[in-house]
C-alpha cells in the first residue's frame, strides 16, 4: 500500500474545518498509511486559535504529523519578547488572545508558546520540498534564510525555474479560494478563515504533484497534472486509486 502525505495550508483559527478535513483525509486514506505536513499560520484572525492548537498538539500524539512554522506564530513568539507586538495585534493577533482570554501574549499556556517554538521551518521528502511562505529563487535550499521561509512572496511566486524539489507552500492567499497548481509549485492558502474550503493535497510516492484534493465537507477532487510525464501517466484516470 503507498503511503499518502496530506498537506494542509494556513488555519487561522478555523477550528470546524480542521478537524472536520482532519476526519475526511483519515476515512480517504483507508488503510494506506499516512502521514499529515502542516504549513503553518494556525493562530490569528479566526475565532478559534486556541482550540487549533490543543487539536494539534493532541494529533500529534498519535498520528505521523509535521507541523511547520508560519509567519504568525513567528510573530506571536516575537510579541512574547515585546517585539513588534502592535504589528501582530493588527494582523489577528487579538482574535488570537480573546481565543485564549487572555490580554498578555504571555499569558498564553506555556505548553502552547513551547509548541510554537519547537516548530520547524521546513520539511521534505524524496520529491517535494514544504514551507510556509516559499523559497527565493537561486539559493540552494539548506541555505534559505529564515525570514524568506517565512515571509516571502516575490520574486518566488512568478519565478517560472524548476527549484529541484517541487515546493508545497501557503502564505499567501489564492485569488480564487482554491489550491493554486504550477509546475513546480503548489500553493494551499485557500482563504479557509473567510469562508473558502480548508483543502489538504494527497500525495503519493509514484508522482511528484498532488493527486488528489480533499476538501473540509468531504469532497475529493483530482488534481491536474503538473507536467507531460505526469499527464501521460496519470492522466487518462483522474480517479484516486486508494483503497
Amino acid at each position: 500500500m503507498p503511503l499518502l502525505t496530506y498537506t494542509i495550508g494556513d488555519i487561522h483559527g478555523s477550528f470546524t474545518k480542521l478537524a472536520n478535513l482532519l476526519r475526511h483525509c483519515r476515512n480517504h486514506c483507508g488503510d494506506n498509511p499516512a502521514r499529515f505536513v502542516l504549513l503553518g499560520d494556525y493562530i490569528d484572525r479566526g475565532a478559534r486559535s486556541r482550540e487549533v492548537v490543543a487539536l494539534l498538539i493532541e494529533a500529534q500524539r498519535t498520528a505521523e504529523m509535521v507541523c511547520l512554522r508560519g509567519n504568525h506564530e513567528e510573530m506571536l513568539l516575537g510579541a512574547v519578547n515585546r517585539e513588534n507586538e502592535d504589528m501582530w495585534r493588527a494582523n489577528g493577533g487579538d482574535a488570537t488572545l480573546d481565543s485564549y482570554n487572555v490580554r498578555d501574549p504571555r499569558d498564553i499556556p506555556a505548553e502552547h508558546l513551547t509548541w510554537f517554538a519547537s516548530l520547524p521551518l521546513s520539511t521534505n521528502d524524496q520529491r517535494r520540498f514544504f514551507v510556509h511562505a516559499g523559497i527565493m529563487p537561486g539559493i540552494p535550499l539548506a541555505q534559505q534564510s529564515k525570514a524568506d521561509l517565512l515571509w516571502i512572496r516575490e520574486p518566488f511566486l512568478s519565478d517560472q525555474s524548476d527549484h529541484g524539489p517541487y515546493i508545497v507552500h501557503g502564505h499567501t492567499p489564492t485569488e480564487t479560494g482554491s489550491p493554486e497548481v504550477r509546475h513546480n509549485r503548489l500553493n494551499l492558502d485557500t482563504l479557509a478563515w473567510r469562508g473558502h474550503p480548508l483543502v489538504a493535497a494527497v500525495f503519493e510516492e509514484r508522482r511528484v504533484g498532488p493527486m488528489v484534493f480533499v476538501a473540509d465537507d468531504g469532497t475529493v477532487a483530482p488534481a491536474a497534472p503538473i507536467n507531460a510525464r505526469e499527464q501521460e501517466m496519470f492522466g487518462s484516470d483522474r480517479r484516486a486509486r486508494v483503497r
